[in-house]
């Protein structure tokens, strides 16, 4: 199995350390090493039920593992101890863009993006208001934000959802399939957006099927298959010399298509 950690890696946002899961007698993830350093983009691509969900699940502790070691924005932990503090201590650090958007559909985008900061992160009204404002405006959103999520497209709604995100100011921002939700003609704009705040430095861990968006904005891509990494590089070699069988079987399905 290849390991996944970065050539030259000074300072890691998410160390895996042999992690595995369960699901009853399912074997989900199985010996995962996984390494992403501070401002490193992350692409994970792979078949359905290749575990790539699940692993972008463990790294925000939304999802328990059974064996191994994590470390996230510096918090060490082990499967048997991670504590609601631990917990608590993470969800302050990890972002998450989900394929649903998750907006409260009683209240408006603003209110959207300031009652997480101002009652999960004790940011003052008149601070979580001007980051939401901020936001909106880098997402391209700011005539949008008095409507409610009914009124906005999906691709207008998970761009809101990525700005809610970023109002907490994470370290780390994770993707589970962003666009997999959005009608064809929403996908690129979504796209847009990610690639954008790609090219600031923003360490990312994108779980997508958008190749062509992953070889313009990876700085390695990590292909999975039946709960292991099975090979990991670059984005040029990861495309153009993939190594394995089972991922030149796989780029040739999702590429000819």
């Amino acid at each position: 199995m290849t390991a996944a950690t970065a050539p030259g890696d000074t300072r890691s946002v998410v160390r895996m350390h042999g992690i595995n899961k369960w699901y009853g007698h399912f074997h989900a993830l199985r010996d995962i090493d996984l390494a992403v350093a501070a401002g490193e983009r992350i692409v994970v691509c792979g078949p359905s039920g290749s575990g790539k969900s699940t692993l972008v699940r463990i790294a925000n502790l939304l999802e328990p593992f059974q064996l191994g070691r994590l470390e996230v924005c510096g918090i060490d932990l082990r499967a048997d101890e991670v504590t609601r503090a631990k917990r608590l201590a993470v969800s302050r650090k990890v972002g998450m863009v989900f394929q649903q958007f998750n907006l409260f559909p009683h209240m408006s985008v603003l209110q959207n993006l300031t009652v997480g900061p101002v009652h999960g992160f004790g940011v003052s009204p008149r601070e979580a208001l001007e980051r939401a404002l901020h936001y909106l405006e880098r997402v391209g959103l700011t005539d949008q934000a008095e409507k409610h999520p009914a009124q906005l497209s999906g691709g207008q709604q998970q761009r809101v959802a990525i700005a809610r995100t970023l109002c907490t100011r994470p370290e780390l921002v994770l993707f589970d399939e962003p666009t997999a939700s959005l009608d064809p003609e929403m996908v690129n704009e979504v796209l847009q957006t990610m690639e954008s705040l790609a090219a600031e430095g923003m360490t990312m861990i994108i779980v997508t099927h958008e190749m062509r968006f992953a070889r313009r904005v990876a700085d390695r891509v990590v292909f999975m298959d039946q709960g292991q990494v099975i090979e990991t590089s670059g984005p040029d070699d990861f495309f153009d010399r993939p190594r394995s069988p089972r991922l030149r079987s796989f780029l040739g399905q999702l590429l000819s298509h």
